[in-house]
């Protein structure tokens, strides 16, 4: 039983994670527009 909770509690940790990192996190390839609006690359974006 005990392993049976640890894990589901390792399972949702996991979830919360790939929540946070993925769905919170943005978009990690992306073009970003400085103050003077010239684009920089952040990430490896197509």
């Amino acid at each position: 039983m005990k392993i049976k909770k640890l894990l589901i509690i390792l399972i949702l940790i996991l979830l919360v994670w790939g929540f946070v990192r993925f769905v919170l996190g943005g978009d990690e390839d992306t073009w970003i527009r400085d103050a003077q609006g010239f684009l920089i690359k952040h990430g490896n974006p197509d």
